[in-house]
């Protein structure tokens, strides 16, 4: 199974990674800064006992050693060489790795796609959307992509590394996040009735077409419907420390396990095919965002 040492290295070449080292660093901001912003946001939650209370006792940490020494430790941090951000991996745990709600819907988010009049059948139409998200991976694991910009300032495009063959593995008391080699792994996950499908997209050094995509899919939706499975993907919306421990289970349960959850996680990304026709905004956003929770794999 993927370890935390185990992940790739992020990617730093290219067009897309060109103004990485030319991005300003997150600043430290000032206890006089900080301080009274805490104060603000907490007002709004207590009293007007609690606040002058609580108020007394900011001022008074203020005016301390203690706060002094904590300060000038993050400024420290923030000066360390090669740190660009003194906040993220805080942040990245506090808020995502060792949140330990459910990932859906408590951290995970949903966007959609415009209706396509042209392509009617749903695996037509994935196919379309898999040969257009694998020349939008071309582009980033290249470093072709353009950076985002804001006008004429680059935004940081770090989170590109975790696009796609990136899974989240849960753990306790924090999960981490596993990576792996684009060019290594050139395969898609498809689920399908609670079932899960290796579909590998390049065959003899070439890309399948998404007619030959279609043809995988269609044999994938007829083999599916056709056996039923125990939905072994509702697990992963379940509160992280008890996906955890039943994660090691699963794992450990036969070597064929392993395999086949390495195989998901190092996919390129996981392809949803629900047997579902929503019609209004709120059942289509419903299937987009969770579904029926056993046909996904949320991590």
């Amino acid at each position: 199974m993927p370890s935390a040492t185990q992940s790739q290295k992020p990617n730093s070449a290219g067009k897309l990674f060109e103004f990485q080292s030319q991005l300003p660093k997150l600043p430290v901001p000032a206890l006089g800064e900080t301080l009274p912003k805490y104060l603000s946001t907490v007002e709004p939650l207590l009293s007007k006992e609690e606040f002058a209370r609580t108020k007394k006792i900011v001022e008074e940490f203020g005016q301390s050693a203690q706060a002094q020494e904590l300060q000038r430790r993050l400024e420290a941090r923030a000066a360390e060489p090669g740190r660009a951000n003194w906040l993220e991996e805080w942040w990245n745990d506090l808020s995502y790795m060792g949140y330990r709600d459910p990932v859906t819907p408590y951290v995970s988010y949903f966007y959609t796609y415009k209706d396509d009049k042209l392509r009617r059948k749903p695996t037509q139409r994935a196919a379309a959307i898999v040969r257009a998200a694998w020349a939008f991976r071309a582009q980033v694991a290249s470093g072709e992509l353009a950076p985002e910009m804001a006008r004429t300032t680059p935004l940081c495009s770090h989170s590109y590394n975790y696009m796609f063959n990136a899974t989240r593995i849960p753990k306790k008391p924090s999960d981490y996040e596993a990576t792996y080699d684009l060019g290594a792994n050139q395969h898609i996950t498809v689920a399908r009735n609670n079932q899960f499908f290796t579909l590998e997209l390049v065959h003899d050094g070439q890309l399948l077409s998404a007619a030959e995509i279609e043809s995988q899919l269609d044999r994938i939706v007829e083999r599916a419907d056709s056996s039923a499975a125990v939905p072994v993907g509702v697990l992963t919306s379940d509160n992280r420390d008890m996906w955890a421990d039943n994660y090691q289970l699963l794992a450990q349960a036969s070597p064929q396990n392993a395999q086949t959850l390495e195989k998901l996680q190092s996919s390129a990304f996981l392809l949803c095919l629900d047997n579902t026709k929503p019609v209004t905004r709120e059942e289509c956003h419903r299937t987009y965002w969770h579904g029926d929770g056993a046909n996904r794999w949320f991590d």
